[in-house]
């Protein structure tokens, strides 16, 4: 076993010994599990990491899901497995330490608006549109099948910034913000978003 493998389980037990799953609140649970650096061992300390190779994260997995722990995955699967690690990449300092945290403990819920009712998923036929002004985006157009827009907080946004650009801009959009700015999100799993000069930084 190597020194990193043992730092890890030991903070493994520390934490279980600690914040008993049984009975912890699973926020709680998790927002200890960030602090500590095992939400994600292979991000930077300070950001759920520990800065070590990402195959250590299976150790801690596997004791902390043994002993009963909650699953952040589980419980916000968009924003753990596809907002995270687009924010500890290409995120400022600023935007990891507001989002990274309660992404994980699963307070603030992410979805995808990625489909369009004329293109479906297929990305290169996607019809909504963000324009640069200043220090946002203004984008135009409506979302559907978004699963998790009931009940997310924010949501991975894709939208071409021209009809024939080949890039995408992916940004974090408040959907509860955005239904005061001419978006409405439904109440069901897939629910359809519209927007109409939304902004977005």
């Amino acid at each position: 076993m190597s020194s990193d493998e043992e730092r890890v389980l030991e903070l493994c037990e520390e934490l279980i010994s600690k914040h008993d799953p049984g009975s912890t609140a699973p926020e709680v649970f998790l927002g200890a599990q960030f602090d500590m650096g095992l939400a994600w061992v292979s991000f930077p300390e300070g950001n759920g990491g520990l800065g070590l190779a990402p195959n250590f994260q299976n150790a801690v997995n596997e004791r902390l899901w043994g002993a009963g722990a909650p699953v952040s995955a589980m419980r916000n699967p968009i924003g753990h497995g596809m907002g995270a690690p687009t924010i500890v990449v290409h995120g400022s300092d600023a935007q990891k330490q507001r989002y990274l945290r309660p992404l994980f403990t699963g307070e603030e819920v992410w979805c995808q608006l990625f489909s369009e009712p004329g293109a479906g998923s297929d990305v290169a036929g996607l019809s909504s549109r963000a324009v640069r002004d200043g220090e946002e985006w203004i984008v135009n157009g409506q979302k559907v099948w978004t699963t998790l827009a009931h009940i997310s907080r924010w949501g991975m946004l894709i939208a071409p910034p021209t009809p024939t650009s080949r890039s995408t801009r992916v940004s974090p959009t408040s959907s509860s913000t955005c239904r005061h700015r001419g978006s409405r999100c439904g109440r069901w799993s897939r629910s359809p978003v519209r927007r109409s000069s939304t902004r977005s930084t």
